[in-house]
């Protein structure tokens, strides 16, 4: 109910563009036609290209640490957190792979390439459509905040060992993954609708993924006991 509410808001207050065309004429320079901020170097070369590349392999390294802890008993300490690994490093990558995906068959293009931005692409909102959509570089939903929001998988497999920890880690990965999305838009590179809705995204992987890992145990969690009828189910 919250992730429909939330989507409903999202496309009430976003759909028609006009928040992300206003949001986006602050950072542009009309006299020059460019976006000032789009090669800074602190947003491009530390809050973009440094923090993505250290997403990335914090990523890879959890994934090394869990399947480690899988193959071999030695690293006893990790491997009574393996269930929590495992979750989280599945989560963030197909979080990542669907968003990407969105991103690549997306028909919206950012807004250093639109025409009104001193690029050559036609804008239309999220809502609308145009018939030069197809031939624009997909630019929704931002991938970028992913290397702040894809850790929000942490909260998801923390929440049922440790909420207090759940809850820091959720808000750690939103401020996060908020800051680069921030950091996109000012160098023209996003609206804030895709930022947000890029959130959107993670949070509904995770709430489906955890719906299927609750279903998987409740399914182990059956015992089938032998009675006079017949086979009988229980819990």
């Amino acid at each position: 109910m919250a992730l429909a509410a939330s989507a409903i808001a999202l496309t009430l207050s976003l759909g028609d563009g006009r928040l992300d065309l206003t949001i986006a004429r602050w950072f542009f320079d009309d006299v020059r036609r460019i976006f000032p901020l789009t090669n800074d170097w602190l947003l491009k070369t530390v809050l973009h290209d440094a923090a993505r590349t250290i997403s990335a392999v914090a990523a890879l390294t959890l994934l090394g640490i869990t399947i480690t802890s899988l193959v071999t008993p030695r690293l006893r300490a990790v491997r009574a957190h393996r269930g929590a690994l495992l979750y989280t490093s599945i989560a963030t990558v197909a979080t990542a792979a669907i968003v990407g995906a969105l991103k690549h068959f997306s028909s919206h293009a950012c807004p250093w390439d639109l025409a009104m931005f001193g690029g050559s692409a036609v804008y239309h909102p999220l809502l609308g459509a145009h018939a030069a959509a197809p031939n624009v570089a997909g630019c929704f939903p931002a991938a970028h905040p992913l290397a702040g929001y894809a850790w929000l998988a942490v909260g998801f497999a923390l929440y049922p060992i440790a909420r207090r920890r759940a809850w820091q880690a959720w808000a750690a990965a939103f401020a996060f993954g908020t800051l680069f999305g921030a950091v996109q838009i000012a160098r023209g590179a996003h609206f804030l609708s895709h930022v947000l809705w890029s959130a959107w995204v993670v949070w509904g992987v995770n709430v489906a993924l955890l719906g299927l890992v609750c279903a998987l145990r409740e399914r182990e969690a059956q015992v089938y006991v032998p009675t006079p009828d017949g086979v009988r189910e229980t819990t």
